[in-house]
């Protein structure tokens, strides 16, 4: 079963990088470069694990953890930030993210944390 992955940040080669590595894993991964159009994908796919920044154009990622979750609360949510702020952390970590990964990421480290997560 391919496993679907929904990457929402607002630096477009990070994530297009991220879904080209993803791929070679055989992963479905789709991109969002807005919280709107992430909503959308996950209205209509329901991913797997999405993958979403702190800091947004359009929306604060706290916002739209909480819409997302409220439209597909199966999914894994994991919440990807440069922002080590330990009060952000744990907030976000009381709301409920199933993971907080520090930029810049290790894609190696990020492919063996997505496994764990998946079960792969």
């Amino acid at each position: 079963m391919t496993r679907k992955i929904l990457i929402l940040d607002d630096e477009d080669q990070y994530i297009v990088s991220l879904r080209d590595f993803l791929h070679e894993f055989n992963y479905n991964v789709c991109i969002a470069m807005s919280s709107d159009q992430a909503l959308d994908v996950i209205k209509k796919d329901k991913p797997d694990l999405v993958l979403f920044d702190y800091k947004l154009s359009d929306m604060d990622g706290e916002y739209f953890f909480k819409k997302a979750k409220e439209i597909s609360p199966d999914t894994l949510y994991v919440l990807v930030t440069a922002w080590n702020d330990s009060v952000t952390l744990d907030r976000f970590k009381k709301m409920g993210v199933n993971g907080i990964m520090l930029k810049p990421i290790g894609l190696e480290k990020l492919l063996k944390d997505i496994k764990a997560m998946l079960g792969d």
